[in-house]
């Protein structure tokens, strides 16, 4: 079976530091096939682009995570991994997804592509931001096997973008399962007080984060957590 390709790190860097734009607007990202290397314990997935939907993002980040759920967590931390998912394998889904400068609409071109299809660092943040490692990681940290559902929470995850591409991934505490487990669980039971949950899920993640700075959070389980939320759910309600 065919390995999973990434690019070399200096032609990435080369990439990035040189922007074409017109490489953007072609049905087709052009590159040079010789800097690349093979992932040698990861295959590439068959038909992955098939199942991928442009206009619905919990839909394609469960077939990008099944397709390969066999990563750990270094290996999907690689920059190299995802720029070349964003340029080659899934570039057809990308230029749908973000279409900008496809379309020539992108009033900045070489911005909306650096924040689209390349990862700024590999800091949590950014891993959760970019449009293809972003959507595979927000489902690793959600996912919940012991639910007859595991995708479950995941797609109360997906309710905001901003919730889930910023404020999530700017705090330590998505590291630790149980806390995304509780928070996620607390939103999904307290859905009919979050009537503004732009502004609401911020006061929860910045609960938690607060607790995670005074508490060894790693020795906690979700119940944990949820009954933290829950003594700040007067707060919420009330924005």
């Amino acid at each position: 079976m065919e390995k999973q390709q990434i690019f070399k790190e200096k032609y990435l860097l080369k990439l990035k530091d040189e922007i074409d734009t017109d490489k953007y607007r072609s049905n087709e990202f052009v590159y040079d096939k010789k800097q690349t290397l093979m992932m040698p314990n990861i295959n590439k997935p068959d038909g992955l682009l098939s199942k991928l939907n442009h206009q619905k993002d919990f839909e394609t980040a469960v077939a990008i995570f099944e397709a390969f759920k066999n990563l750990e967590p270094i290996q999907a931390s690689d920059e190299r991994l995802w720029s070349y998912l964003s340029h080659v394998d899934l570039y057809p889904y990308m230029v749908k997804r973000w279409p900008d400068v496809y379309t020539s609409k992108a009033s900045k071109p070489e911005n909306y592509i650096r924040d689209h299809w390349f990862l700024e660092t590999t800091a949590q943040s950014n891993l959760m931001r970019h449009s293809i490692s972003g959507l595979w990681w927000s489902v690793y940290l959600s996912v919940d096997e012991t639910r007859t559902n595991k995708y479950e929470l995941t797609e109360v995850l997906f309710w905001n973008q901003t919730f889930r591409t910023r404020t999530f991934g700017n705090y330590k505490l998505v590291r630790h399962k149980e806390a995304v487990i509780g928070l996620l669980e607390f939103c999904k039971e307290n859905k009919s007080i979050l009537k503004n949950f732009e502004k609401q899920h911020q006061i929860l993640t910045e609960h938690l984060n607060l607790i995670g700075g005074v508490k060894p959070i790693a020795y906690y389980d979700r119940s944990f957590f949820k009954g933290e939320l829950q003594k700040v759910s007067v707060n919420i309600s009330s924005v």
